[in-house]
């Protein structure tokens, strides 16, 4: 660690072990985190899907405040979730891949420890899918004999073992296979045509368990043979409304954190009869050729560019979202029940989008809307105003320095802002634009993207590569199809709105102190 982050350590460490004399102030609201995973901003009705069935996050929406433009700090699951547990940038953590959950070199602490410290009990349910270490605040009941920790870190196994426990293995039938991506092997799932095994098993090639390799999450699609009382979405739901009723007379900071709607997407039924997939609707950009795109064509962006195939995985990925929306119902009328609704900050994000045959692509790992933007909701009744939607562009990242803010803890040093005064109506905000960045990928394709209402700009930090810069109007190109740097002839028309947008990014970044500030200032956008 070097000078200057053991100098901002020092100084979080000070700011909450003083969270007594901070927090006089504070409202002390429960608090509680629903965030699913890979869960693109348009994946709910509120945002104008007609097509999806989402009526509880509509009702959420309709009494809460929605940042309609709301980015990922990165389009990485362990990188994601660690800045918005710290506040802090994924470079500043230096947690910039999904191994790094199994690291103990994240210092900075979560929003749940400094709660927790003030008096908060704090337990978690779901997928976690941060460095390990930072689950020890969790004060979840042991479970069978082990501590509650365990169960959040290992929750992937023991929902397998769950699984196997309760539900027979059977022989397969004609069109299915076991699925072993994720239920250990067990669980037959009928093969939709973007499965990667559909061709083989429809001519017979592959039939039997011992005959299949082990696949990627991402290669799978299907609709699982498993009752819906046993999905991971139903028993993360359902834990979730085990803690309320356990804590309803607690000050608590709780997290539910689905699984779903990541890969692999195998929903069951009855979720998966909801949507045929013909009638489902896919990007316009499902053909992009990215001809001149920061993510050209090649093994690490696998396309996804049969219409007809996206249709099939379309369907399986809203009836994953439509059975979240049912749990999340469950939740708020476990809220009114209980009479907690009027106190409690309530938060609905995802970790990331889901590119879903965008640009030919699924996954997230990049910059265009579909990977990094975000749902994003906050409920507090007896503060905000519902109903109200901020197009001012936001970071997730902001989530932390907004939580403790409403427990009266502002001096904690973040690389976010509290978004308390946009939602009061009391303060404007702090920038007119978000970021998003992934340090780790290759040197060719961007590590940082710039997003203001109406424009977006990815480049990266270094000086070399076959990087392609990309400035895309949003406003009249919201699919993101018409690069105006790299190779088009007219590039040098848009000199001044790149150098503003890099100014905007600078700036940002000379206020956080990020340690690449130098390679973005030196970098030439625009090319000869």
């Amino acid at each position: 660690m070097n000078y200057f982050k053991s100098i901002i350590l020092l100084a979080t460490i000070i700011c909450c072990n003083s969270f007594t004399l901070l927090g006089q102030t504070g409202e002390n609201p429960n608090i509680l985190i629903i965030i699913t995973d890979q869960q693109a901003w348009d994946a709910v009705g509120y945002a104008g899907n007609t097509t999806i069935k989402t009526p509880n996050l509509d009702r959420l929406a309709s009494e809460s405040v929605n940042f309609s433009h709301a980015v990922t700090p990165t389009a990485v699951c362990v990188p994601a979730r660690t800045s918005i547990l710290t506040g802090r940038l994924n470079e500043t953590t230096t947690i910039r891949q999904n191994r790094d959950a199994l690291t103990n070199d994240c210092y900075y602490p979560t929003f749940d420890e400094i709660l927790t410290k003030r008096g908060y009990t704090s337990e978690y349910y779901g997928k976690f899918h941060a460095p390990e270490h930072m689950a020890r605040v969790y004060s979840n009941p042991p479970v069978e004999g082990m501590s509650g920790t365990d169960p959040i870190i290992h929750w992937e196994p023991l929902y397998v073992q769950y699984v196997k426990d309760h539900i027979k293995e059977r022989p397969l039938k004609n069109g299915e296979l076991y699925e072993t991506s994720f239920y250990g092997g067990t669980i037959p799932y009928k093969l939709d045509p973007p499965d990667i095994y559909y061709d083989d098993v429809h001519s017979g090639k592959v039939l039997e368990k011992a005959g299949l390799k082990t696949i990627g999450q991402g290669a799978v699609h299907g609709v699982l043979d498993l009752p819906a009382e046993y999905t991971i979405t139903a028993v993360q739901g359902r834990q979730t409304l085990e803690a309320l009723d356990r804590l309803k007379d607690e000050q608590f900071i709780l997290t539910s954190s689905f699984h779903c709607p990541h890969v692999p997407i195998t929903p069951s039924e009855p979720y998966a009869s909801m949507y045929k997939a013909e009638d489902m609707p896919t990007s316009i950009s499902v053909k992009d050729k990215r001809e001149n795109s920061p993510y050209y064509p090649g093994k690490i962006f696998e396309p996804y560019d049969d219409k007809e195939k996206v249709q099939y995985m379309v369907a399986n990925y809203y009836a994953f979202v439509t059975e979240i929306d049912d749990w999340i119902g469950k939740i708020l009328n476990k809220l009114d029940e209980l009479k907690l609704t009027e106190n409690t900050l309530l938060v609905f994000i995802s970790d990331h989008g889901e590119m879903l045959g965008a640009h030919g692509l699924r996954g997230k790992f990049n910059f265009y809307e579909e990977s990094v933007r975000v749902p994003f909701l906050i409920r507090y009744p007896n503060k905000i105003k519902g109903g109200q939607t901020i197009t001012n562009p936001v970071s997730t990242l902001n989530i932390f320095p907004t939580i403790l803010d409403y427990v009266g803890l502002k001096s904690i040093p973040t690389d976010g802002y509290s978004l308390r005064g946009i939602m009061e109506g009391t303060e404007a905000p702090k920038y007119d634009f978000a970021i998003s960045e992934w340090t780790w990928e290759n040197e060719n394709t961007p590590s940082i993207m710039i997003r203001t209402e109406n424009w977006k700009l990815m480049t990266t930090h270094r000086s070399g590569g076959k990087n392609i810069e990309a400035l895309y109007d949003l406003k009249n190109d919201p699919n993101e199809l018409n690069n105006l740097l790299g190779s088009n002839p007219e590039r040098f028309k848009y000199v001044e709105r790149v150098e503003n947008l890099r100014s905007k990014l600078l700036t940002y970044l000379n206020d956080v102190n990020y340690p690449l500030v130098e390679g973005i200032e030196q970098r030439v956008l625009i090319r000869k």
